[in-house]
């Protein structure tokens, strides 16, 4: 597939853009009935640079509805440096028994590389963001490169991002993925909880179907100025092609309940 020829992805972006009309039609209408959503991606940009730090330490890895562990926990440390809409980051997973190495030993087995710019445009709700990731991938599938574009606009009661991934060199094809974020404060000691569904769309060689969505949440308990702890779960399901999931998932299963905990440290 060369671009956006299939008519299924014309008819998909068609959809998506349908709904962005709605929401953009509906957000005045809303605005006066629920306050401003607290989202990192459109906060005032700072004049100096932004360093987060994080780890995850989960039952299971999960990537676009497909499990890669099993049977054992993975630590995924990840470090981004952000500065006027500029970001780049360096994330890893460490899987406590790689059941891809066949002595069951302890590997890490993937480290990806992100840069990006995000910049607002037309309104202060509105971002657009531009980057690409390349994906070094020890014993999986062989390394690969995607590029990606999208947008996200801040609604009063939520959060709506559509991005489309590119892969440029592995597998050449589309994903095309669909997040809806919302954080909640609570009335305790500076505690939240964020909620989260996406959906995801494929059309390469091997799939052309919506493939997965995802469902999570995590409590925010802030440890300090710097530190925030959050338990988190999740739980991944198939939508259309739960057969392409079942094959490729290391588990072989089509649905993935998993959870665990987030260490962040921002400065």
């Amino acid at each position: 597939m060369n671009g956006f020829i299939s008519k299924a992805m014309r008819t998909f972006v068609s959809i998506l853009l349908v709904v962005f009309a709605l929401f953009l039609c509906a957000a005045p209408l809303m605005a006066d009935e629920a306050a401003p959503l607290d989202n990192p991606a459109v906060a005032p940009v700072e004049d100096k640079p932004a360093v987060s730090l994080y780890v995850d330490i989960l039952s299971q890895y999960i990537f676009r509805g497909v499990a890669l562990s099993r049977d054992s926990a993975v630590i995924q440390p990840s470090g981004t440096v952000s500065y006027k809409g500029f970001s780049v980051n360096i994330w890893g997973n460490f899987d406590t028994v790689d059941h891809m190495n066949t002595n069951g030993n302890a590997k890490w087995n993937e480290t990806d590389f992100t840069f990006a710019y995000t910049h607002e445009i037309f309104c202060k709700e509105l971002n657009a963001t531009a980057g690409g990731v390349y994906y070094a991938l020890t014993e999986l599938y062989g390394d690969t490169f995607e590029v990606f574009g999208g947008l996200s606009y801040a609604f009063p009661w939520l959060t709506m991002a559509v991005t489309g991934y590119r892969d440029v060199e592995n597998i050449p094809g589309w994903w095309m993925q669909i997040d809806l974020t919302r954080n909640f404060a609570l009335p305790w000691c500076g505690t939240s909880v964020d909620l989260g569904a996406s959906f995801g769309y494929s059309d390469n060689d091997y799939v052309t179907d919506w493939v997965a969505g995802t469902l999570s949440a995590a409590l925010n308990i802030p440890v300090g100025k710097y530190f925030t702890i959050s338990p988190k779960v999740g739980y991944a399901f198939p939508l259309g092609a739960g057969s392409y999931i079942q094959a490729n998932s290391w588990d072989g299963r089509e649905n993935h309940v998993f959870g665990g905990v987030r260490v962040t440290a921002a400065f």
